[in-house]
């Protein structure tokens, strides 16, 4: 059996409306195919930019009398999604960077980011993809410019209270 590694062209980023869900627990490979409310700005990131990353639970360390010592129980994921998108030199394009800039230069905005490792970025969502979903909600995206650097643009997004990690989709 031959070894096969996953190179970059096996990540998904995605970015996709609350309402792309009947139940976000459960998303649908149909669901997660949206064009309208699922966007797949893959290529508009760059790589040393974007983070997608679950961070230490927090814990509650409280103990009982019963409890030995040093106990600790995981209560909260910390979720780390980070998406920094290339800028396009002509705004009015209609290419992913645009898109990209669209959907993350503005603040208050209620996302659920996605990714996916193992298909090509441009293969449909399928029955038995592994996925990751975080809820997102944005702040003002920042310029990120430098001298001899294509221009691009960062969103720190914060969490919003909702974490589905490796979950396995079941249905089309």
């Amino acid at each position: 059996m031959a070894n096969t590694r996953l190179y970059r062209a096996n990540v998904t980023f995605c970015l996709a409306y609350p309402e792309a869900f009947a139940d976000r627990t459960a998303p649908t490979a149909a669901e997660l195919n949206s064009s309208t409310l699922v966007h797949n700005i893959t290529c508009a990131l760059n790589e040393d930019g974007t983070t997608f990353t679950l961070g230490d639970s927090d814990t509650d360390d409280s103990l009982t009398f019963c409890d030995e010592g040093n106990l600790s129980t995981p209560t909260f994921y910390n979720p780390e999604v980070v998406f920094e998108a290339f800028r396009d030199a002509d705004t009015a394009a209609s290419g992913v960077f645009n898109e990209a800039l669209d959907l993350l230069a503005f603040p208050d905005i209620e996302y659920i980011a996605i990714l996916r490792v193992g298909e090509d970025s441009d293969t449909a969502f399928a029955v038995g993809d592994r996925i990751k979903m975080v809820g997102v909600k944005t702040d003002f995206g920042i310029d990120v410019v430098g001298n001899g650097e294509n221009q691009r643009i960062s969103q720190s997004f914060f969490n919003n209270d909702f974490v589905n990690w490796n979950y396995e989709v079941t249905s089309s």
